[in-house]
């Protein structure tokens, strides 16, 4: 697994972007992580429209954590919390 967008310098909606940007790239078997400033509730239509699966972690002190994969593949979305 590689390391997560650390977004949460970023003000909005430069996540969001960010975050469209690398999905749009993403390989089919692969999974995006991603840590964001606040919950990202207004990507998740997006992600839901463009056929994408995610998972979000509400982090201490506030942010969160996005996983986000292809619809189909979600138990990549898992191999962490498995391997713990």
């Amino acid at each position: 697994m590689t390391a997560p967008l650390d977004l949460r310098h970023l003000p909005p909606p430069e996540p969001m972007q960010r975050i469209l940007d690398a999905v749009d790239a993403l390989a089919p078997d692969a999974r995006l992580d991603a840590l964001t400033p606040f919950r990202p509730d207004p990507l998740l239509p997006v992600l839901e429209q463009w056929g994408y699966a995610w998972r979000i972690d509400d982090l201490e002190g506030g942010g969160a954590r996005i996983a986000i994969c292809h619809r189909g593949q979600e138990a990549v979305l898992l191999a962490d919390r498995t391997a713990r």
